[in-house]
């Protein structure tokens, strides 16, 4: 149920992390001709499956207006409701109005609000530079033509693209233009460029004037690669999972290995040291690792950075800088507290993943009872509900 939390009651609260559902053709609707006509297929589609046809059904039919009981019963648990689990009828998953009415129900502020990962599939890692950058600037559209229903509040994120960085700084122009209020990027490396490749400099400098930060999700990089899992042996689904897989349990130790490889670059290569108002944000990639991954390349630096200038001309510790620009969102089954007690405050979000099911069924719940454990102060919740999500989105309060 829709119950308010101790820790949300008269507090402000922003979720880092939602999802939009995308219906087939519905990025067709703001492609161009040539890009339409090249579009790679969606890695998977859902929508003709056949277990899944009565699903869909179900949906376009509450979607509709059809099934108001259906409607109220998805209001009444928005997290816990098992018609969650049909993304598409899940309340707002497809529709602007609806999902700005479910921050309402919620008591959410803000949310930040990611396409799926059938969108990007379509046009992201396309051989043609026409359909990655068209392709690119239809998602966009999409995405803030979504969001539109209260673009104060909800907060659409957008694709750039980095095969060529002179034509990325013209689409991020376009974007912003448009409305997009933060960027995916991949984090692995693009064309034999490192992220901190000095020819992205223009861009960044676009983005910290612009206020408009970076977001790195799962997707932004290779999880486990492909020839790990070739065991020589036929692995088995469950037959209640249809086959569909979007990510394995071989995956989830990983999530953050390309992440890792991303910010070492932008902070041992001084990016992060000529745009300290550049603000990046690690969605759905857990934070069980975060601890590590500071304590890590703090030791890079101190001890295997004496000889090189270029770490000498850091004003910071690597770590430093991550509390200063890096923002990241826990796993709701991860064990929140510990992270916190060893980041600090600076870093943490609180986030829902709505509505995917990964999110959980009690989001505000889980991070509550976990965050009671080390017994926060009102300091370290404001932050973790508010504060971090204000920073990384440049949302000044006045305070």
């Amino acid at each position: 149920m829709n119950q308010t939390t101790a820790h949300a009651t008269n507090r402000t609260v922003h979720d880092a992390d939602s999802h939009i559902t995308e219906s087939g053709g519905w990025m067709e609707d703001y492609a161009s001709e040539y890009v339409k006509s090249n579009l790679d297929k969606p890695f998977i589609d859902l929508e003709n499956i056949p277990q899944l046809k009565p699903i869909f059904e179900q949906a376009k039919n509450r979607l509709a207006g059809n099934d108001p009981e259906l409607t109220e019963r998805l209001k009444s648990d928005l997290y816990g409701n098992p018609g969650k689990r049909n993304l598409m009828a899940a309340y707002g998953a497809v529709d602007g109005e609806e999902r700005r009415d479910s921050l309402d129900i919620a008591g959410i502020n803000s949310q930040i609000v990611f396409p799926g990962l059938v969108f990007f599939s379509r046009f992201a890692n396309s051989k043609d530079p026409k359909v990655v950058y068209g392709g690119s600037e239809a998602m966009n559209r999409a995405m803030v033509d979504f969001c539109a229903a209260d673009s104060r509040r909800l907060l659409s994120v957008g694709y750039l693209p980095l095969k060529d960085p002179a034509q990325s700084l013209e689409s991020a122009k376009q974007a912003i233009e448009m409305g997009v209020k933060s960027f995916w990027l991949r984090s692995d490396a693009v064309e034999g460029r490192a992220p901190s490749h000095v020819d992205y400099d223009p861009i960044w400098a676009l983005l910290e004037e612009a206020g408009v930060p970076i977001v790195l999700h799962i997707g932004s990089g290779v999880l486990m690669p492909k020839e790990y899992k070739n065991t020589g042996a036929q692995r088995t689904l469950d037959p209640m999972s249809l086959n569909i897989e979007t990510t394995s349990p071989k995956d989830l130790p990983v999530l953050h290995h390309s992440i890792e490889r991303w910010l070492t670059c932008m902070i041992f290569d001084g990016v992060l040291e000529r745009f300290p108002n550049l603000k990046i944000g690690l969605i759905e990639l857990g934070a069980n690792w975060l601890p590590a991954c500071l304590a890590n390349m703090d030791l890079g630096v101190s001890q295997l950075g004496k000889f090189d200038v270029g770490l000498k001309n850091l004003s910071m510790k690597p770590s430093d800088y991550m509390k200063r620009q890096v923002r990241a969102t826990p796993l709701h089954v991860e064990d929140t507290g510990w992270i916190l007690r060893n980041v600090g405050k600076e870093m943490l979000m609180f986030n829902t993943d709505y509505p995917h099911p990964e999110g959980g069924s009690d989001p505000f719940g889980d991070f509550e009872r976990s965050l009671d454990l080390v017994q926060p102060s009102p300091e370290e919740l404001d932050h973790f509900y508010a504060k971090n999500f204000e920073d990384l989105m440049g949302i000044s309060t006045g305070s």
